[in-house]
């Protein structure tokens, strides 16, 4: 053993000090192939010939069986091999069998050799694994086979990641106000609860993350052979994330010309209805093509290849806006009504009429805002369109010797994303990108126990996303609204990779050991207009005493005090004005706007170094340790951490020594990476004089502080026809007192903690597999995630908290028919709860926060054969987190006691299952055989949301955290999905490997209405029904509007067909 641990240090030494300039992911993404040739009686077989051909590609590798007839196949391409055998002496007869290993496969076929003449072939008594019995993490494959026959939406692979246990969508949230930043998009995939950001999506080995965590689209689904799906607990040699890998093998060309050729087709002719189309000519327009083809072949027989393979997206589409569904979206509140029914027969009549008729929106005293919903309210068109071209060469310099070259291309435009539910199109903004690759790889065998793998990347990738309104400003109406320019936006982004990977195998005894180490250089231009075009929000936070004459409020609290007192929370709470009703009468609680230089340049370089020991104990038992260490030097003085050592530990153990059933554990430490944004923010948004943007802001009650309210400013740009007509510039400001520079009142600042460090999970996983026999197993699984470090955002600016309750009036006061611009009478609620008055905020960035995820799996998987395969798992979970995102619109509601806001995941859900198969007709029959018939059914239960008031009532400065009393963050329960998508495939052959195909694939065939966003914006309630939530657990309620509070705003797209055909050969 010490022998050993000596070759393990020092070819970790040599390996540091070889690639130490070299590192950020490393990942395999080729199999193993391994086992022990004995004879008829189980005695083993030494220097027996074993040979591995590649079916396709026709190259072959050679090695011996050592003393105790064992042999080893280190780093071969997922492919189908003969496997072969002649032993040196014994008359024993050569045998052959046929082995197709997957990505990542750590395969074990042990062979036994019958006797025979030195002139007979017979066949390997062997067989491929139905249970892995080698393999110690959490992982699954999916095939070409459910690639190509399962029916997925846009033809995009990663979803078929969702096909498999403990993981879930990232993309969609209950919450109808989703804060998340259009330009970070996250991978889309949830692995142990975590945000969709802490994930590694790799093609071939190398990187296809953005910077933010995303996922370049590197190759269309036609060039996708395979890909594997590490969920938990994988080994050192995986890195780069702290939550899922997602490692993807693109498709190469043999010695046989094939190709493909396909056409897919929808319109809204053969589809349902979305609930939320309320078209009055019917359904909307809705049409899309999707078509392509690939080629693969030899350049040299045995010797050189190519694979090419070319897409196209093209769809028009509607997405629907309803902010006109309620009938009672204009008309005064219920607790209005009460009081001016009462006030109505008092002295103050004449009062409430008038009260009545200004909170009434009509087009004859709000014209503005009758126009504003009718033009953003219905149904609107836009377009979509995606190219993506890729292109592979292998070529085999030896036995030894291999290498490929791959080459991307993607272009793509989305329209009209993010509007739709309460979101205007004016909010929208379309995604503009271009992206390309190149990829090197060479595999080398030194020997027949030693094999490096090397991988050079270079990638850039084009990311802009521009407004549909490029003038702004922002207009939130909470609960009612979003419209105008995203107060993020237009943004660009360029990044360019350097990626270097290195793996270096090394087989010894019953140890197989690794070496790795990987170097990432990213290179990022950016330009982040944040705050540029102006954001006024308008809340439910004013009382209506704010708008009663000031000559009439005191004699009017003294009638209702004596002659009916319950009315008086209509008048003085806080919230008994709409926002929509703030909005029409111009009183805005906060501008906010940024003027500055958004331009960014950056460099960013990530290393790694990794040592690994497969160590088969004993036949039946299999050890795997390991030790990962990453470093990531950040721009802009980003705190160095420098402790990322990630320990992995995982065991497979087969009890009964008959390769069906095992147990497997495995647990570790594992380090992602700090997103580009935070450094970008902490740059531009810092406060350094000379390099920075400069946030103006101001509120209703800022007027005391010398910067004038948010209610005069609107008003008065308003009033001189800026808003609405072009951007606020800084020259516009100047009539108030406020010049736009670092250290001005209430400015925004964004800093990064000095011990920042890297988001990192400790993840822990234990299972039983069985081989119930018929190629079908069955798994229970146990898997835990502990997130720590996680990125939140902290105002350290306020050190007390004073929550605002019913029953109070607001600090300002503002009288109708007063002069434009309103000015604040009243006093100035505590300054002292901020450490610096005249700073509004002081953000830190922070790696404060903390998950936790818990989940047990069941999954039964039967591999194709006898015409059918299919998978099936049961998914019983619960996430728990303390933040959803990186952004400041995430904080705290209390940013003094964090704990508040551990609660559950907007990622959680409790139940989820999902069934999919492929079933082939064996029919002889002409007309029924030659059917495939491919189903996918998905249940799950629904999520949490937040809800929300929608304005600031703890006089912290933020408006997007706060909730009513002290209900918990995320106490709402959405709805539960179900949906059922089937493929029906009927082939026409030709020849045996040329056929053609029509097809008819139908989402969400039953046309369940799955019910998605809801109305979270509830601060108009009435204070007995916020304070109800406090003890329930609120739910959408069908019977409400969407711009009612907890009315559904949105839902999932209802049946829809797609026929298609494909040409083979």
């Amino acid at each position: 053993m010490r022998s050993l641990t000596q070759v393990f240090l020092t070819a970790f030494f040599v390996f540091v000090v070889g690639v130490a300039p070299a590192f950020s992911q490393a990942s395999s993404s080729t199999a193993e192939l391994r086992g022990q040739v004995t004879d008829s009686a189980g005695a083993a077989v030494p220097n027996a010939t074993v040979t591995i051909t590649d079916v396709g590609k026709g190259t072959t590798r050679t090695t011996t069986t050592d003393a105790e007839g064992n042999y080893v196949f280190l780093n071969l391409l997922p492919s189908s091999y003969d496997l072969k055998i002649e032993a040196a002496t014994g008359g024993f007869a050569p045998g052959a069998q046929l082995v197709e290993l997957t990505v990542g496969q750590q395969a074990n076929i042990p062979v036994q050799l019958g006797v025979g003449s030195i002139t007979e072939k017979v066949d390997i008594v062997a067989g491929t694994e139905v249970v892995e019995t080698a393999r110690t993490q959490q992982s699954s494959v999916v095939d070409v086979r459910q690639i190509t026959n399962l029916p997925i939406s846009r033809r995009n692979y990663l979803d078929y990641a969702l096909l498999t246990p403990g993981v879930n969508d990232a993309d969609n949230i209950a919450d109808s106000s989703d804060f998340r930043v259009a330009q970070t998009p996250n991978s889309g995939l949830s692995f142990g609860g975590n945000n969709g950001r802490g994930n590694l999506i790799a093609v071939d080995g190398g990187s296809t993350n953005t910077v933010s965590g995303g996922v370049e689209q590197t190759v269309n689904q036609e060039a996708v052979q395979e890909f594997q799906v590490l969920r938990n607990s994988y080994n050192a040699e995986f890195g780069g994330a702290s939550g899922g890998i997602v490692n993807i093998v693109s498709k190469s060309g043999a010695n046989r010309f094939s190709g493909s050729l396909f056409g897919l087709f929808r319109d809204e002719r053969f589809d349902a209805r979305n609930p939320f189309d309320f078209n009055p000519s019917g359904k909307s327009p809705f049409s899309r093509q999707q078509f392509g083809g690939s080629l693969g072949g030899p350049i040299k027989q045995d010797k050189t290849f190519f694979f090419v393979a070319l897409e196209r997206f093209s769809q028009d589409e509607t997405t629907f806006v309803n902010l006109l569904n309620s009938a009672n979206i204009f008309q005064i509140t219920s607790s209005q009504a009460s009081l001016f029914d009462y006030l109505a027969t008092t002295p103050f009549a004449a009062l409430a009429t008038s009260l009545r008729s200004t909170l009434t929106t009509t087009s004859a005293n709000f014209p503005r805002t009758i126009n504003l919903f009718n033009t953003a309210s219905g149904q609107f068109p836009f377009q979509s369109s995606q190219t993506t071209f890729s292109t592979r060469f292998d070529h085999n310099f030896s036995e030894r010797d291999a290498a490929y070259i791959r080459f991307n291309l993607n272009k793509s435009n989305f329209e009209n994303q993010a509007a739709g539910a309460l979101t205007a199109v004016s909010r929208g903004r379309t995604l503009d990108t271009f992206n390309g690759g190149i990829l090197f790889s060479e595999n080398h065998q030194f020997s027949d126990s030693t094999g490096n793998e090397l991988k050079l990347q270079y990638r850039y990738f084009d990311f802009d996303v521009i407004p549909n309104d490029s003038v702004g400003p922002e207009f939130n109406i909470e609960g009612f609204g979003f419209f105008g320019r995203d107060i993020f936006l237009p943004s660009a982004t360029i990044q360019r990779d350097y990626d270097i990977i290195d793996n270096l195998s090394h087989v010894t005894g019953n140890h197989t050991l690794k070496f790795g180490g990987s170097f990432l250089a990213s290179d990022v231009s950016s330009n982040n207009e944040t705050f540029f075009g102006g954001r006024f929000n308008f809340g439910p936070n004013l009382a209506l005493a704010n708008i009663v004459p000031a000559a009439t409020l005191p004699s009017l609290r003294a009638y209702l005090t004596a002659n009916n007192p319950a009315l008086l929370p209509a008048l003085n709470t806080p919230g008994t004005l709409t926002a929509l009703q703030s909005f029409n009468l111009n009183l805005p609680i906060v501008y906010q706007q940024g003027f500055g230089r958004p331009s960014v340049d950056s460099y960013t370089y990530r290393y790694a170094l990794y040592g690994q020991d497969t160590w088969k104990v004993r036949p039946n038992l299999t050890l795997t340790y390991g030790l990962r260490y990453s470093i990531s030097d950040e721009p802009f003085n980003m705190p160095l951490d420098k402790n990322d050592f990630q320990p992995r530990l995982g065991f497979s153990w087969d009890p009964f020594k008959d390769g069906k059933t095992v147990f497997r554990a495995g647990a570790g430490i594992f380090a992602g990476y700090t997103i580009y944004s935070v450094p970008n923010v902490t740059k531009t948004l810092s406060g350094i004089p000379g390099d920075n943007i400069n946030i103006v802001l101001s509120t209703a009650t800022s007027a005391p502080l010398g910067v004038p309210s948010s209610f005069t400013i609107y008003q008065t740009l308003l009033a001189q026809g800026v808003i609405g007509n072009r951007t606020i510039t800084a020259a516009d400001l100047t009539q108030f007192g406020i010049t736009p520079r670092p250290g001005a009142q209430l400015e925004v600042r964004f800093r990064a903690e000095p011990n920042y460090e890297t988001p990192t999970t400790y993840q822990a996983s234990a299972g039983v597999q069985r081989d119930l026999g018929s190629g079908i197993s069955l798994e229970l699984s146990y898997l835990f995630t502990r997130g720590l470090h996680l990125t939140r955002n902290r105002d350290i600016n306020q050190f007390k908290s004073s929550l605002v309750v019913t029953g109070t009036t607001n600090p300002c006061f503002f009288r109708l028919g007063a002069a434009i611009p309103l000015t604040c009478t009243g006093t100035l609620p505590a300054t002292s709860d901020f450490l610096n008055p005249l700073r509004f905020q002081d953000n830190i960035y922070e790696s404060s926060a903390n998950s936790f995820y818990h989940a047990g799996t069941v999954s039964v998987q039967r591999r194709f054969a006898n015409s059918f395969s299919l998978n099936a798992h049961y998914t019983f979970s619960k996430s728990i987190d303390e933040v959803t995102d990186f952004n400041s619109d995430f904080s705290a509601q209390n940013p003094l006691n964090l704990r508040l806001d551990r609660a559950l995941s907007s990622f959680d859900q409790r139940h989820r299952a999902v069934f999919s198969g492929v079933f082939q007709s064996t029919a002889r029959n002409k007309i029924l055989r030659d059917f495939l018939f491919s189903p996918i059914f998905t249940a799950g239960s629904g999520r949490p949301f937040n809800l929300l008031l929608g304005f600031d009532a703890n006089n912290d400065g933020r408006s997007q955290s706060d909730r009513p009393f002290d209900v918990g963050r995320n106490t709402g329960v959405g709805e539960p999905f179900h949906s059922f998508d089937a493929r029906l495939a009927r082939r026409f052959p030709f020849k045996e490997t040329m056929f053609l195909e029509l097809t008819f694939e139908a989402f969400n065939l039953f046309n369940r209405t799955n019910l998605a966003g809801i109305n979270n914006v509830v601060g108009s309630l009435s204070p007995d029904q916020r304070r109800a939530l406090t003890t329930t657990r609120a739910r959408g309620k069908r019977s409400a509007a969407p711009t009612e509070p907890l009315g559904f705003t949105s839902a999932a797209n209802p049946r829809q067909l797609q026929f298609g055909l494909r040409f083979t050969f």
